[in-house]
């Protein structure tokens, strides 16, 4: 039970900062306004954390049902 408690902190810690880093480079998004170059590299590093936070999810339904 300890463990699964210690993976639910760690799951949340790590959306936190999945959070903040998509926070940032959607104001960075903002600022390149369009450049190509820098738009494809915005555009892929939030598409990574997007798919980051479906991980989590994925474990933290996988811990929820060891309980």
């Amino acid at each position: 039970m300890e463990e699964n408690k210690n993976l639910e902190q760690m799951t949340k810690e790590v959306s936190d900062l999945l959070f903040d880093a998509k926070s940032l480079l959607d104001i960075l998004c903002d600022i390149i306004d369009g450049d190509r170059k820098e738009d494809f590299l915005v555009s892929s590093a939030i598409k990574n954390i997007d798919n980051a936070f479906n991980c989590i999810e994925d474990c933290r339904k996988l811990i929820s049902n060891a309980e």
